[in-house]
Order: C-alpha cells, then sequence, then structure tokens
C-alpha cells in the first residue's frame, strides 16, 4: 500500500497531507488531478469506515473518467472487495461503501449523510450542487469532509470564491501540468503550441485567469501585399444553417482561403455572406472557378442525415477539384486553438483586402463575437494545411 505514495509529486503529496475540512486541487490538464482525488479518497475510506460519495459533472463523465481512475487505483492497492453495478456503488475490504453519482441535475446529489465526497472536475459542476453535497456531510453525528479536484474557470468561477480566497477550514493545492513527471516527455510542449498565452496559464497552468474581451489580438496578424507564388493553398468552407434563407442576424457561410509557405500561414482571401440554397452552390463554384484547380477545397460537414445531404450535393458540384466533406466535433475555442497560437508567435499573415477589416473584428472578439464563422472558417482551413484532427480528439485522453 505505501509504495504507490512514491508517484505523487509534491502538490499531490501535500493535498494528500491536508487535514483542511474543504480541499480542492486545481491544476493544468494532466497535472494528475483525477488521479489524486481518487488515490485520496480511497485512502481515506479504507482508514475509516462509513458511506462516501463520488460526483462528476456529467455521467459520461462519471463513467469514462472519474471512475475508471478509481477503479484503476482501487484495484492496484487491492482495497475494492466488492461492486455493484447495478448501483453504481462500491465496497471496500474494511466495509467502507462509495457511491457514484453524476450532478448534470443538482438536485442528485440529495440522499444519505456521508463521511465524505471527492467532486470530479468541480469547475464544470453548478455552484447549488455543492452547497447540496456540503450539507450531506453529516455521518454518524461526525463532520464529514469534501475534495474537489478541477481545472480553473476564473476568479468569477464559484470554485475561485470557494477555495481560492483562503476560507476557514479551506485549503487550495495548485499543480501545472509540467509537474506531474508521469506525462511523456513532449506533452505539455506539444499542447502548449495549442494555446495562446492566456489560455495556457488557464490550461496547463492551473491559474486562475478571466480571459476578457476576444481570445486573439489584432496586433498579432500582421499585413502583407501577397502570399509566396509558391505555396500550399486551401479554400475551406463553413457553411449556415442548410435549406433556410438566411436573414436578419442569422449565420453567415464563409470560404477562407489560406497558404501555407517556410513555417508562415498567410489568410488570402474570405468570401462571407447569406446566401439561399441555390445561390451558396453557385457562389462556391464560382470561388473555386477563381481559385483554380491547384487550391484544395474542403468544406464543414454538419452532423445528421440533412448535412451530409447538402455536403455531397456541393462535393458532386465541384467535380474535378480536390474537394472534401470534414465532420466538426468539440468546442470551437478550442478547435481554433492552434490557428490562434501560429498567429500569437507572429506566424499568420493577412493579405490586404476589403474583408480585413470585418475579419479582424470577429475573430478578435471570440467568444463574446454574436458571430464566429470566419474563426470557424479559418481554424477549418488550418487545420486542413496541417493534417491536425479536430480538439476534441486531440484532448478526450487529457
Amino acid at each position: 500500500m505505501e509504495t504507490i505514495r512514491i508517484r505523487l509529486h509534491p502538490a499531490q503529496a501535500a493535498f494528500r497531507a491536508s487535514k483542511a475540512l474543504y480541499r480542492g486541487f486545481v491544476g493544468g490538464i494532466g497535472s494528475g488531478k483525477s488521479w489524486v482525488g481518487a488515490y485520496d479518497v480511497l485512502m481515506r475510506a479504507s482508514r475509516e469506515p462509513g458511506l462516501y460519495a463520488v460526483y462528476a459533472a456529467t455521467y459520461p463523465m462519471l463513467r469514462d473518467a472519474t471512475h475508471r481512475s478509481f477503479e484503476e487505483i482501487g484495484g492496484e492497492l487491492r482495497l475494492i472487495a466488492g461492486r455493484h453495478k447495478g448501483e453504481f456503488r462500491s465496497v471496500l475490504s474494511n466495509g467502507a461503501e462509495v457511491l457514484f453519482r453524476s450532478l448534470d441535475d443538482p438536485e442528485r446529489a440529495r440522499g444519505p449523510n456521508l463521511s465524505g465526497a471527492w467532486m470530479d472536475e468541480a469547475s464544470l459542476v453548478e455552484r447549488a450542487a455543492f452547497d447540496v453535497v456540503i450539507g450531506r456531510l453529516r455521518q454518524g453525528g461526525r463532520q464529514g469532509w469534501l475534495s474537489a479536484t478541477f481545472t480553473p474557470k476564473g476568479r468569477q468561477h464559484w470554485t475561485y470564491e470557494v477555495f481560492g480566497k483562503a476560507r476557514e477550514n479551506t485549503q487550495l493545492f495548485t499543480a501545472s501540468t509540467r509537474d506531474n513527471p508521469f506525462l511523456p516527455d513532449t506533452f505539455y510542449d506539444a499542447v502548449r503550441g495549442m494555446y495562446t498565452g492566456q489560455l495556457a496559464e488557464q490550461e496547463l497552468e492551473g491559474a486562475f485567469i478571466d480571459i476578457s474581451g476576444g481570445i486573439a489580438k489584432r496586433s498579432w496578424f500582421a499585413m502583407v501585399d501577397a502570399a509566396p507564388s509558391e505555396a500550399r493553398r486551401v479554400r475551406y468552407w463553413d457553411f449556415a444553417a442548410t435549406g433556410k434563407e438566411q436573414k436578419g442576424d442569422a449565420d453567415y457561410t464563409v470560404g477562407t482561403r489560406m497558404a501555407a509557405a517556410d513555417g508562415l500561414w498567410y489568410v488570402e482571401s474570405v468570401v462571407r455572406g447569406r446566401y439561399g440554397p441555390g445561390e451558396v452552390e453557385r457562389v462556391v463554384r464560382q470561388t473555386a472557378e477563381m481559385d483554380g484547380r491547384d487550391v484544395t477545397i474542403r468544406m464543414e460537414q454538419e452532423p445528421g442525415s440533412s448535412g451530409k445531404l447538402f455536403t455531397a450535393a456541393m462535393v458532386r458540384a465541384l467535380a474535378g477539384w480536390n474537394v472534401k466533406a470534414v465532420p466538426s466535433s468539440g468546442d470551437k475555442v478550442q478547435r481554433a486553438m492552434p490557428f490562434v497560437a501560429q498567429a500569437e508567435a507572429g506566424n499568420v499573415k493577412l493579405v490586404s483586402g476589403a474583408w480585413n477589416e470585418a475579419w479582424l473584428d470577429e475573430i478578435t472578439m471570440v467568444p463574446e463575437a454574436a458571430h464566429d464563422d470566419q474563426w470557424d472558417s479559418a481554424a477549418g482551413a488550418f487545420a486542413a494545411l496541417t493534417n491536425r484532427p479536430s480538439a476534441a480528439s486531440l484532448y478526450a485522453f487529457v
């Protein structure tokens, strides 16, 4: 049982040794938050029989990540004596019981009194759920404890209010992604290259950062007269909702042409408008003819049968071009981070054009912008040129 302690890095060890009633472990992705949360509840429950609860923000998160960490460590330590899958409950060798519950509805936290509880990814949980859980920490006439592990979401979030302000009986421990010696040597640098400075402080360093306004800055995008003639080029289309004429404040259809040469990225041309179902095909075809057949064409495929039918028709209309529909998934902001990180490093140039001002206005206001179609289109073009998977698939394992 003691041999596993050598795997604790300093921040994890300090968290485990804390006697505070409410303990928070905030860290970057891959910093060992869920690991130490699971280890902590197992160790405490194995030394003090009682009823404990393990919570996560959603049931899929509970099933696929939080519970897996508990099972892996509990199995290695040989502490789990029984599992009741129907009740989502485990029994330890000393008789302690551990319940597993999701907090997508805060009212689900109401139930039996507990000796202790662990909330995994607490920053994705509503404050109301935390308030309900701490009201259950009173089994057998004794005050129970609560631990929370999470990636920070800014100083306006309840996790900062509870754990970050040095309240009585509360303690916070912070860890960077790089603090975990068991990650691959290349992991931190690979992920850091996809984040802007502010987002890296939050997602990798575990800092409470209030990301105000837009993520990207105007000063990152230098203007040029033209991109090199010898370059790889792609036009990426992000379509507005298919099958409807776009009016009022509806989304735009956007086609971004981007070129790559000598480690630099050039946004050369942006076609943007609200088009009816028949008009959008004509615009895409006309743009393809103006670009020439050396320019690769990629387009976002919306989920569902209508999205597939629409892009299939568009692909047929572009017979003779290198064209392909690309399914998209995951958070839009995360999807664009590799492109924005290159812009922050000074590696993205804008070719002068009438579209520049509207493009910069939108790019520098996301995630607060009224529209993010140009953001999505630029991210898609960059991904097509670099053959990168979506952010959702890249980070599913962390």
